[in-house]
């Protein structure tokens, strides 16, 4: 083995830590003109608020893990059915999964129309 084979996982390693280094730093600095462009335009930087109510976090991902749930036990249906198992699981969970999140949208947006029908 010679040299320059040693040094190939050494500049992976400190390739992926300098990548997530210059992600997180574009990151921040555009994220800190933006908010200083509105600040300077006079409009408020609330926009950037986001919605903490812990309770429909908790919703959100409960609904997804049980129709991720779901969509094992049918994903082992369709296995037993002759369906190959990589294809039955992969495909169920992620089918399930995303039926979850677009029950808890519905869910969330049927929530907001009617709170702002008594406001």
């Amino acid at each position: 083995m010679s040299k320059l084979e040693l040094l190939i996982p050494l500049f992976a390693v400190i390739g992926n830590f300098g990548a997530i280094i210059i992600f997180i730093y574009f990151y921040f600095t555009s994220r800190h003109r933006e908010r200083m462009a509105l600040i300077e335009s006079g409009r408020d930087a609330s926009i950037f608020k986001r919605d903490k109510d812990p309770s429909t976090r908790a919703l959100k991902y409960g609904i997804m893990t049980v129709m991720a749930g779901l969509g094992l036990i049918v994903g082992s249906i369709l296995d037993r059915l002759g369906v190959p198992e990589e294809i039955a699981y992969f495909a169920m969970v992620l089918i399930f999964a995303g039926m979850g999140l677009l029950a808890y949208y519905f869910l969330l947006k049927s929530r907001r129309e009617s709170s702002s029908d008594i406001l």
